[in-house]
């Protein structure tokens, strides 16, 4: 979990040295054209990983038809919190101004990573079950948005199939989920892996 809380880190801190830049004028300052850049493909794979934890918390209530409307709370995990509402008609999670989820790799109390919202609407269809929907991750002024393209969901369990498709930096995620339990999250040539526990991201190979 170290390695990716250091990730993560610098990731947070990067797209909001880059907002302010941009709102600086910094791209126009003669005296620096040749910066390097400060968004990454690995700031969008962590993003990727953020946001896939997330879901993989909430997507296995989709794996059987619900009775009734209810509220879901998050429980068991030490950096995500939060509510989401579950439905039958049609069978659906989702977040709205009052029930939401946060992301914060530091813990309750402390400050070195900037928490984040997940909000999303999924629903799920067919046998075996897929998922499809929409979401956005929000940290400060960063809005990342991201779409869940025909996840496989089983109760109890991690997805076993489908993308999530991260868009965010003028960059495009992909997060493949794969039956062995593993997901793997690519950026142009780039490849990491992604443990469905805690987000930690590795490079693949």
């Amino acid at each position: 979990m170290s390695r990716f809380k250091k990730d993560a880190r610098l990731f947070w801190l990067a797209p909001a040295a880059l907002a302010l830049l941009i709102v600086a004028g910094c791209g126009d300052d003669p005296v620096t054209p040749n910066e390097e850049p400060i968004f990454t493909e690995e700031d969008a794979a962590t993003q990727s990983a953020f946001i896939t934890i997330g879901m993989v918390e909430v997507l296995d209530d989709l794996a059987a038809v619900k009775a009734s409307p209810e509220i879901e709370t998050v429980s068991g995990s030490s950096y995500i919190t939060g509510s989401y509402w579950r439905d039958s008609d049609p069978d659906r999670v989702y977040t709205d101004a009052v029930h939401r989820l946060t992301i914060d790799f530091d813990g309750p109390g402390a400050d070195g990573i900037l928490p984040a919202t997940l909000l999303f609407d999924v629903t799920a269809t067919g046998d075996p079950r897929l998922a499809n929907g929409t979401g956005t991750l929000l940290a400060g002024a960063l809005t990342v948005g991201f779409v869940i393209d025909d996840i496989v969901v089983e109760a109890d369990n991690y997805p076993s199939g489908g993308q999530l498709i991260v868009s965010t930096g003028g960059y495009t995620a992909t997060v493949e989920f794969f039956s062995n339990h593993t997901a793997t999250v690519t950026v142009g040539a780039l490849e990491w892996s992604v443990d469905l526990d805690d987000g930690d991201i590795t490079p693949a190979g």
